[in-house]
């Protein structure tokens, strides 16, 4: 492959993690663009991580600039890991592609930053340009239409509003295979985006931890490695042309069930307080008092079972105890908190 657009030199992680996936395909030249911020962007380290280990040649580019405050957090912070693997990695947005990356050739483009018609299509004509066969878009479980019958399968309806939808129906047009992935909430090593973090802060201060609803919501929580190991099994995969895919686990857990599992990795007994989100104080919302939706937000990975022989190989509880030992060696439980959202809910909300 020819000399990436702009590279980078990450500061080294100091937990570096082995991947020992084997391909079943033929080595492909794999272009990855990865948003610089959120939860997802951890999604393309791993992926950049698991198809180098199968030995495709793969770029990573970050959307943004290397100067980014964000580039010194995980998992960016941690792209040592993908340099010594062999992984380019380089930094342009979307629409500079085409100056940027010129007369560079791919197999396969990934995009794992657009919302949008407008952020994903100088990618998806990148792609074109670049001579790509294949198209991977991570999209989003959040714009299926919510059911009374969980889980969320591939079929089942979305809201056609939605950008990721309009997305997907753009690239079906496209001279190249697609495939679609709708993850939900993830964890794992590199995760920059608080998701059981928010248990832990309250968990090992002794302070109730409020739920809104029943807590028995289900939901689903997977590792950014699944999700990876999910999407590069689709990777010169002909049955995944033209399929949508669940980036799931095959679990689902209760949001009680969330406490209790964050609970025991930090070896301590939960106190859940259950609340009627329609009784919260005013200038208080669950969007920003809880990191879940309070609904069932479930779905179930059907298709990649099914079509591209994947499994999980995560468990909810060992990931539990695996962020909680970076919670406590990153030094934030003994930090002062404020809690004065959690104190005005438990003030004023009825319980349920």
């Amino acid at each position: 492959m020819s000399s990436p657009f702009l590279t980078l030199n990450p500061r080294p992680s100091q937990r570096p993690v082995a991947v020992t996936t084997t391909a079943a395909v033929a080595p492909q030249r794999v272009l990855i663009v990865n948003t610089n911020g959120g939860g997802h962007a951890n999604i393309g380290f791993w992926l950049a991580k698991t198809l180098a280990a199968q030995g495709h040649s793969v770029t990573i580019n970050v959307v943004g600039s290397q100067d980014d405050a964000k580039m010194q957090k995980p998992p960016f912070s941690y792209f040592s890991e993908l340099t010594s693997a062999g992984v380019t990695t380089c930094w342009a947005n979307p629409e500079e592609l085409a100056t940027k990356a010129a007369g560079q050739s791919f197999d396969v483009v990934v995009d794992n930053n657009g919302k949008d018609l407008d952020t994903v299509g100088p990618v998806a004509d990148f792609a074109v340009s670049a001579g790509a066969k294949q198209f991977l878009f991570v999209s989003s479980a959040g714009m299926y239409v919510p059911t009374d019958t969980p889980p969320h399968l591939e079929g089942d309806a979305v809201k056609e509003s939605a950008g990721h939808a309009k997305v997907e129906a753009m690239l079906k047009t496209k001279p190249f295979a697609m495939s679609s992935f709708r993850p939900q909430y993830f964890t794992g090593y590199g995760n920059n985006k608080d998701c059981e973090e928010w248990f832990f802060d309250r968990l090992v201060r002794g302070r109730p931890v409020p739920i809104p609803g029943s807590g028995d919501q289900l939901s689903v929580v997977a590792h950014a490695e699944d999700v990876a190991t999910m999407m590069a099994a689709a990777v010169g995969c002909d049955a995944a042309a033209g399929q949508i895919f669940n980036a799931v686990t095959n679990r689902a857990v209760t949001l009680n069930g969330m406490v209790k599992i964050c609970a025991a990795a930090a070896g301590v007994e939960p106190n859940i307080v259950n609340y009627d989100p329609d009784t919260l104080p005013e200038g208080v919302a669950v969007k920003k008092a809880f990191p879940f939706r309070p609904i069932h937000f479930y779905s179930h990975p059907k298709n990649a079972l099914e079509l591209l022989d994947w499994k999980p190989t995560h468990t909810l509880e060992t990931d539990m105890k695996e962020r909680f030992a970076f919670y406590q060696q990153s030094g934030r439980g003994g930090k002062d908190m404020a809690f004065e959202m959690d104190d005005a809910i438990l003030a004023s909300a009825k319980r349920y």
